[in-house]
């Protein structure tokens, strides 16, 4: 029996998981370019010089280009990725440059023929995609200690940015997504490479009341295009500024999917990150998001569920590359056991007590937007 499409998009079948893995483009597939030949790239296409830099990332191949008129943010798609998923990436990117509110996210640099993607050819003979971005000056919010007023505002640009791409469609848009939390169900394989026994009981009680409390409503959420990411490493802030907020980067977990989930990524950053308070600044966010963008009640009660269901799917996937994948063992192995530590903190909360605060950020929030 083939794969097949279920409830809400949700994609059943034989084998879903290595299909899920291979769309979304895990591995870096073709060489790793050299300096040299993206530089020559640079000229030829942007007509662009400067010093580069490479910046390590995951999959693809990224620098920093440091020219005479500033910097910007260079990116070559992995040949594993199809140019589908990169044009998808570029047009919400393309949407927000003209949203009707202003949204601080990187921008798309044309070339010397107005393009906005370039497609060139890695030593193996791959064809890869590559990209100009504006290069956003700041701090990452990962770096920052922000008050609760500032972590409201994390929320706030959040919820703008969900206004801004309410309207957004692609034919790509429903794409196989593995960190897409409509296929979290699907993830119970990696519980193979979690080796305490007590972790696995949380992950599966975890898994559980994803299934009986989340996935039977996931038909009947509010979808629209999401960020997909939205971590502490892909936000720039500003402590002094008003906005603390200023920039928004890495748009390349953006999917259709319920926005519920958006705000599930938020929450799973903060959730367990102080032990004394473990929701406290999750909740934060979710007041400032409440206070510029709708989210009706029993949606945000979710978030008791999907908030940690998050932290646990990057825990497994962190934890099943480091053991599947020599060269990312070290760097996954330590985040994966930051998260087992910050999940076990969240979950010392009752549910129905996270519940109760949760139901509580719309009582100080009335929205200003409303898509």
């Amino acid at each position: 029996m083939g794969t097949q499409a279920g409830v809400g998009g949700v994609i059943t079948g034989p084998g879903v998981l290595a299909q899920i893995a291979q769309e979304s483009a895990l591995e870096s597939g073709g060489a790793v370019l050299p300096e040299l030949s993206v530089a020559a790239e640079l000229r030829r296409l942007y007509d662009l010089t400067g010093q580069l830099n490479r910046i390590p990332t995951e999959k693809d191949d990224t620098f920093r280009l440091t020219t005479t008129d500033g910097q910007f943010l260079v990116k070559v798609a992995p040949a594993s990725e199809s140019a589908r998923i990169v044009n998808l990436q570029s047009a919400v990117m393309l949407h927000l440059e003209n949203a009707a509110g202003p949204i601080p996210a990187q921008r798309l640099i044309r070339g010397v023929h107005g393009q906005i993607e370039s497609t060139i050819v890695d030593p193996d003979g791959n064809d890869r995609i590559l990209r100009v971005l504006s290069y956003l000056e700041g701090s990452l919010l990962a770096t920052a200690k922000p008050t609760p007023a500032q972590f409201a505002g994390v929320g706030a640009m959040l919820g703008r940015l969900d206004c801004a791409l309410s309207d957004f469609a692609h034919a790509d848009e429903s794409r196989l997504l593995i960190w897409d939390l409509k296929n979290f169900s699907h993830m119970r394989p990696l519980l193979e490479w979690v080796a305490d026994r007590d972790d696995v009981t949380m992950a599966t009680w975890i898994f559980d009341q994803f299934d009986a409390l989340v996935t039977p409503r996931i038909g009947d959420l509010e979808t629209q295009m999401i960020h997909g990411d939205f971590s502490p490493f892909n936000v720039v802030v500003d402590p002094a500024s008003e906005e603390f907020v200023t920039g928004i980067i890495d748009f390349g977990d953006v999917v259709r999917s319920p926005t519920v989930f958006e705000l599930s990524v938020a929450v799973a950053n903060q959730i367990g990150a102080d032990d004394r308070r473990p929701w406290a600044s999750a909740l934060d966010i979710v007041r400032g998001y409440r206070g510029v963008r709708q989210l009706a009640d029993h949606e945000a009660s979710l978030l008791a569920i999907t908030g940690p269901a998050r932290l646990l799917l990057r825990a497994l996937i962190y934890g099943w590359r480091s053991s599947t994948h020599a060269h990312t063992r070290e760097y996954g192995l330590s985040h994966s056991a930051l998260d087992w530590t910050r999940l076990r903190c969240a979950l010392s909360v009752a549910t129905p007590t996270v519940e109760a605060m949760l139901a509580a950020t719309a009582e100080t929030t009335r929205p200003t937007e409303r898509e």
